[in-house]
Order: C-alpha cells, then sequence, then structure tokens
C-alpha cells in the first residue's frame, strides 16, 4: 500500500488475512491461498511486502501492533461507534477508527463530533517509541529481525498522520456542510470546556477550513457589500441602516459558527485567522466611519457591538473592540451632555402658549420644526421701545431659514432670548462659520446685505456726491463696530467707506462677526486663517 493511499482494508495483512505475529511460512502459504479468492498480482504484492524487514513498516504501521489477534480480528469487523470499547489505543485505536471509517457515513452531528474527538485523541496517544516496541514484540514473534531507526520510523509515521487526516475529511465530506459546521463547533467548544485540545484536532481543522474556504469567500463578499451600502446609506438615509445591521448581524452570526474552530484553533497556536481579522476589521472600520464621518454614536456602538460578539475567539480583535466600547461610551456621554447643553424649551405667552424648543433635531416654532442640518441662516436682535421718553418693553425677534421659508419667533421674554441665542450658536453657528471659512478659503466670495467678502479683501460701499460706489479695501485696513443694533464695518479713515448690517435683519451676520473679530484677535488678514494659533 502507497503512504499516499489512506489508511483502508488494503493493508496487507487485512489482503492476506493474517496477523502480525505470523511467521515467514504462513505468509508464503497465505499468499499462495489467497490468490485463488483475491487478484493474484495483490496477493504478491503483499507477501512481498511482509517478507522484507525494511518494507514490513508501513505496513505494520497501518495495522495494530502489540494487539492480540484476536482484538485486531474484532477491531476489523466493529463499527465506528463501538470501536471505543476495544482494548485499543494510540495508533492501534487510529487505525481501527479509520479502516472503520472507510464507507461510513455519521448518522448526525453528535457521531461526526465523536468520531472526530475519538481520532484526534488516539492520534496524539501514538507514542512512536512504544509503537516502536510493540512492533518488534511482534517481530520476535514472527520471527523478523527488530526495527530500529527511529527516525525512518517517523518518516513512515508522518505519512501514516496524513492518512489519518485524509480518512478524517473523507467521513466530514460525507456529511452535509451545515451539519460539519455545527459538529466542529460543537466539538471545539468542548475541547476548550474540558481544557484539552488535541494537537492533530489543530490539523483536522486547517482540513476544515479548506472545505469551508468557497463558503467563508462568499460571506466575505456579503458583507463588503453590507458595509458598503451602510456607508452608502449612512450619508444620505441613516434612518434606512437597520434593515442592513439585521442582515451584517445574521451574516456575522453565520461566519461565527463557520469559522469559530479557525479562531480558536489560530487563537491555542498564536497564530493570526486573517480571514476572520480582515473581516473583522472591514467590519469595525464601518462602525469608526458612522461616528467620525457622521456622528452616528448608536449605530456605531451596535456595529462594534456585532463585532465584538462574532470575533471574541481572537484577541487582538476583543483588544481592540473593547477599546473601540470605552471610546464609544466615553463618546456616548459627551454627546448626551453636549445634546443637553443643546437642547432648551419654552412656553411663551399667557393663555396661549407657543413653544420655541431646540434640540440636536431641529428648532421648533409653533409647531413647525426645521431640522439643524437644514438650517442656512439664522438672524436675531432686540428693540427697546418707549413712549414718550418713557419705556415700555422690548420686543425680541428671532428668525431662521432653510433657504426656501422662514420661520420668525417674536415675543417680549428677555430670559427666553437670552437662554436661547448661545443655543443657536452651538446648534448651528459653528457649523456655518465653518462653511464660511471653508468656502472662503477655496476662493469664494459671501455677501451681506451690499458687502462683498472676500479671503483677503472686503467690498464697502463708498460715500460721494450725489451717491455712492463700491470701494475694495484689505481687511487690514478696516475696522468693526457695533452700533445701533446693527455690525459695522467701516473703511481706512478718511475714504468714507463702511458697510451697516442690522442684526435683526440679516442672515448670519452674528456668525460673520464673530468670524471676524476671531481674525482680528489673531492678527490674521485673511479670514480662512481666523481660527490658527
Amino acid at each position: 500500500m502507497s503512504s499516499e493511499d489512506p489508511v483502508t482494508t488494503t493493508n496487507p495483512f487485512a489482503v492476506l488475512g493474517i496477523t502480525m505475529r505470523d511467521d515467514r511460512a504462513r505468509i508464503m502459504e497465505a499468499a499462495e491461498d489467497r490468490s485463488d479468492v483475491l487478484d493474484a498480482e495483490l496477493c504478491s504484492q503483499a507477501r512481498a511486502t511482509l517478507i522484507n524487514p525494511r518494507k514490513r513498516l508501513e505496513a505494520e504501521l497501518g495495522w495494530f501492533p502489540g494487539t492480540s489477534p484476536k482484538v485486531a480480528e474484532q477491531a476489523l469487523s466493529t463499527p465506528v461507534t463501538r470501536i471505543g470499547q476495544l482494548p485499543l489505543a494510540g495508533l492501534a485505536k487510529a487505525n481501527a477508527l479509520a479502516i472503520a471509517a472507510e464507507r461510513w457515513t455519521p448518522a448526525g452531528i453528535a457521531e461526526l463530533g465523536a468520531f472526530l474527538d475519538e481520532l484526534s485523541a488516539a492520534v496524539d496517544g501514538v507514542d512512536l517509541h512504544q509503537v516502536l516496541r510493540e512492533i518488534n514484540e511482534d517481530r520476535e514473534i514472527a520471527g523478523f529481525p527488530s526495527f530500529s531507526s527511529a527516525e525512518s520510523a517517523e518518516d513512515v509515521l508522518r505519512d501514516r498522520r496524513q492518512g489519518w487526516r485524509r480518512s478524517a475529511m473523507t467521513v466530514m465530506e460525507r456529511t452535509p456542510t451545515a451539519e460539519m459546521a455545527e459538529a466542529m463547533f460543537l466539538l471545539v467548544d468542548k475541547l476548550e470546556a474540558e481544557e484539552r485540545f488535541p494537537l492533530f484536532m489543530h490539523e483536522l481543522i486547517a482540513d476544515y477550513a479548506l472545505r469551508a474556504q468557497p463558503f467563508m469567500t462568499k460571506e466575505v463578499d456579503g458583507a463588503k457589500r453590507l458595509v458598503a451600502k451602510a456607508r452608502e446609506l449612512a450619508a444620505t438615509r441613516p434612518d434606512a441602516l437597520s434593515p442592513l445591521f439585521e442582515a451584517l448581524k445574521e451574516l456575522l452570526v453565520t461566519w461565527d459558527e463557520l469559522t469559530h474552530p479557525i479562531q480558536v484553533s489560530a487563537t491555542l497556536l498564536g497564530r493570526k485567522d486573517s480571514d476572520s481579522e480582515n473581516l473583522a476589521f472591514a467590519v469595525r472600520g464601518l462602525s469608526i466611519d458612522l461616528y467620525n464621518d457622521h456622528h452616528l454614536i448608536d449605530e456605531a456602538r451596535q456595529v462594534s457591538a456585532m463585532v465584538g460578539a462574532s470575533f471574541s475567539a481572537l484577541p487582538r480583535i476583543a483588544n481592540q473592540v473593547a477599546e473601540d466600547a470605552k471610546a464609544l461610551e466615553k463618546l456616548a456621554a459627551e454627546a448626551a451632555q453636549e445634546d443637553a447643553d443643546l437642547s432648551y424649551a419654552a412656553d411663551i405667552g399667557t393663555f396661549s402658549k407657543t413653544r420655541l424648543a431646540i434640540d440636536k433635531a431641529g428648532i421648533e416654532w409653533r409647531g413647525r420644526r426645521t431640522a439643524l442640518t437644514a438650517v442656512r441662516g439664522v438672524r436675531w436682535g432686540a428693540v427697546r421701545k418707549s413712549v414718550n421718553g418713557i419705556p415700555t418693553g422690548t420686543d425680541y425677534l428671532i428668525a431662521w431659514t432653510d433657504g426656501s421659508s422662514t420661520t420668525t419667533a417674536e415675543f417680549k421674554n428677555g430670559a427666553i432670548f437670552e437662554a436661547f441665542v448661545p443655543k443657536l450658536w452651538k446648534g448651528v453657528g459653528f457649523r456655518l462659520v465653518n462653511e464660511m471659512v471653508e468656502k472662503l478659503g477655496a476662493g469664494g466670495e459671501l455677501r451681506f446685505g451690499s458687502m462683498i467678502v472676500r479671503n483677503d479683501t472686503v467690498v464697502l460701499t463708498r460715500r460721494k456726491f450725489l451717491g455712492s460706489e463700491p470701494a475694495e479695501f484689505a481687511w487690514a485696513d478696516v475696522s468693526v463696530t457695533t452700533a445701533d443694533g446693527s455690525f459695522i464695518v467701516n473703511g481706512p479713515k478718511g475714504s468714507k467707506a463702511s458697510a451697516s448690517m442690522a442684526y435683526r435683519e440679516v442672515d448670519n451676520i452674528h456668525f460673520f462677526e464673530g468670524l471676524v473679530r476671531q481674525a482680528f484677535k489673531n492678527g490674521r488678514v485673511r479670514l480662512s486663517e481666523a481660527f490658527m494659533a
């Protein structure tokens, strides 16, 4: 029998129907007798192998050394599920299991798991020096010279080990993929729980990984598509992410069930499971992008939890996900605090109440809500009133627009006005200022009333006899002030140029004033550099 073939009943001892303790004469006689019922060439080859002390070793390692002829005979007729009841161990038991499994199909997950467990334990129990002692004891009885080259025996045993692996793989290939995966999953969990993990089991898992590779590739492709779609929706329809997350979670659960043995084996051997790590980091990348690019903290935490649940057997992934979870928890707490800092609501009016409110979702007045992200312009201001020099109160105005419609809130409660304006800065002001900076830095321009704003210069209105004309000045040459409810930009002394923008009437002039004053404070002559240290 070739060392490349799995262990089967084509072993020369089986072909001739003899034991390891039969002598040369018995071998010759058996070969002649069996030629009448079997292929003569096969019998001749078996005889030549067994009477040659060196060639004989391969057949001996594929049979039942150290086993009584009666037990060896029983092993050939005992089904896989009852091999464990025979007094066999190590190499003899591994051979018995492989021979019995030659044409055997497991009757379910439990039988496959038990077979792989028994085979792994038996192979790990093989002691080469003990096997050689047993072989030499049988040879002494049979009248053959002992075999003393442990190195040569190791080479033959290595081939036998490959034969056991092929036998196990053949059995797994007869089993439906789902049952094979579940049997491996449950067996690995059992071995971990019992704190034992045969080395041969790692070899079987390597073979299992080859069988599972097409399915793994399919799952990876599916995950990549879901991640790509989730990134796309996060930018436009975050409300539509839920079904994608469910599909991704189901895929990762399947991946975990399929690759858990591979993950555990790699971890125990101190190796990387590259396929699982690549998939884990790809999905983790989605979690990071959901927060960094779209500030979707809850969604980022949800995806991170999926990764942690499906790759817990990989320390590097588990540690990274644990760090991510802590970071996201901290960010979530900070976001909750920001939401609390941003949120404000007040009911205005004595009898008929009108609600003015702001939170992370938007701004509300008279039941009409505008999303914060949709707000393109905001203005506010106060006008003090009096009759015959006697103050009669102050009218407050806050207005915002999404570019197509404007909402205007007018009321007389100064405390509400003072509380609400800082929320506008938090909710939309910083975003709009950043947009101004980006536009100016890219060479664009802004308009506030009659004033044209560029990054390096500003175009004001110069007064002249019977009219006016535009005049452009560098920011370093102008000054700013506030008067009569307006923000005023003055040209150089004697230029008679200026621009006045009423706070109550010109969108975003409060925010623009903040940008200009910050630039002046930092000594910048370009507005896009206002916030540079």
